[in-house]
């Protein structure tokens, strides 16, 4: 909570000082040498969140990959089935975000002021290559030549085929030296989750220098973007939310609503908290309380949390469209799946980070050859997002617990009358 207070004070005084300084009459050369310094400080923190995204994906991804080869051989079916189910829910929360945003188009009123925010912060204005975006790009460049030419120059998709890849290998040599190999990854993921955490801390600085630059450069007007850009945001939440109601409604029947009733606090918890980690312990006692079995809800809890991020996955598609509009990219339709390929693939490698959706998109943005600094356009917002996007992936794995216990043990009472 004193993260989300920081970054919303910083966001407020971001807006008030930018607002002082452009309404005041101050001599150019300061103006100048101010918005020098504040796209500095933007500017550096894209250079840490860079510096760890590549070591950051390999590792958490290619442990996924172990774990899911050591998990897919002791519980079969049980694991298939949420696999299938997590998605195809994912699918449908980036296709909600999808047609949202390409409904609304809140990134047509952004692109006014987007070159002028990011050419400052050091963006790589102008360089946009939409040909870049394209199923012949893709398979051109989803085999890396060299792994450490992959690294050097932060292709996330050769990162990610080679993490599969390495991941898969790992599954099929002897146990004594995968799980070495496993240690060395564990540790290079909480390494650079300490350092993910060092970065995070400076997001209060970067929100200020960031809402500060786009208020002196542009004026209040584009604060309504911001605002336009929330409210599309969380009508794609609450879609999401009734559709994920109505199918538990119609599997477990009436009694979900008293399972909704106790794990509301849970979910206020983790709404104030932009964190659907800290919800966990309640959930999982909630789930107990209304008789789940416990070899489900250990199973299925612990893999929706990196699985299932139907929140993140609607923000994800949402914020990637809203950048192919302020960049006036068109892509074709077979385009727009291999983005969401991408995002799909990428958002279960680092799921588990604080502030994840940071990570991904800027992933995404190396991937697709957008501005360094295209982050920037989402950081002001980003913490309100992400209230909305923990309480909704909460949300979306109590429920997806109960409906596959509830499916299991009808799966079971037919084999018994069989």
């Amino acid at each position: 909570m004193k993260a989300v207070r920081a970054i919303v004070i910083s966001l407020i005084l971001g807006v008030i000082f930018g607002g002082i300084i452009r309404s005041t009459h101050i001599c150019a050369s300061y103006n100048a040498t101010l918005l020098e310094w504040l796209s500095l400080a933007s500017e550096v923190f894209i250079k840490l969140i860079k510096m760890i995204v590549a070591p950051l994906i390999f590792a958490t991804l290619t442990l996924g990959v172990i774990n899911i080869g050591d998990n897919a051989k002791g519980l079969g079916r049980l694991f298939f089935r949420c696999l299938v189910i997590f998605l195809l829910s994912s699918i449908i929360s980036l296709s909600i975000g999808w047609v949202i945003v390409d409904i609304f188009k809140p990134g047509l009123g952004m692109a006014q002021h987007a070159y002028q925010i990011i050419g400052v912060a050091g963006a790589n204005s102008g360089k946009l290559n939409s040909a870049a975006i394209s199923v012949t790009s893709f398979m051109r460049e989803i085999v890396p030549e060299n792994i450490i030419a992959a690294f050097a120059g932060n292709h996330i998709i050769q990162i990610v085929v080679f993490s599969i890849l390495f991941g898969l290998a790992l599954t099929h040599v002897n146990s004594n030296s995968r799980d070495a190999i496993r240690n060395v990854l564990d540790g290079i993921m909480h390494a650079m989750f300490a350092i993910c955490n060092f970065v995070m801390k400076l997001v209060p600085v970067a929100v200020f220098a960031s809402i500060s630059h786009v208020v002196i450069k542009n004026g209040f007007g584009v604060l309504y973007t911001y605002l336009m850009f929330i409210l599309e945001y969380y009508l794609g939440l609450i879609i999401v939310w009734i559709v994920m109601y109505l199918i538990s409604l119609k599997v477990v029947g009436k009694r979900i609503n008293q399972f909704l009733v106790r794990i509301f606090p849970a979910l206020s918890l983790s709404f104030a908290t932009s964190s659907s980690e800290v919800a966990y312990p309640s959930i999982f006692e909630e789930l107990d309380r209304f008789g789940v079995k416990r070899k489900i809800s250990s199973f299925v809890l612990p893999m929706g949390y990196s699985f299932n991020m139907i929140g993140s996955m609607i923000y994800f598609s949402f914020a990637m469209i809203f950048l192919l509009q302020v960049f006036g990219i068109k892509v074709s339709f077979a385009e727009q799946l291999y983005i969401f390929f991408v995002l799909l693939i990428t958002s279960k490698g680092i799921a588990g980070v604080p502030r994840a959706s940071i990570m991904v998109i800027s992933s995404a943005v190396a991937a697709f050859h957008f501005p360094e600094a295209s982050i920037l356009l989402l950081l002001p917002i980003d913490s309100f997002a992400d209230m909305g996007r923990s309480a909704t992936n909460v949300f979306a794995n109590a429920l997806t617990a109960v409906v596959m216990d509830v499916w299991e043990g009808k799966k079971n009472t037919t084999k018994m009358v069989e």
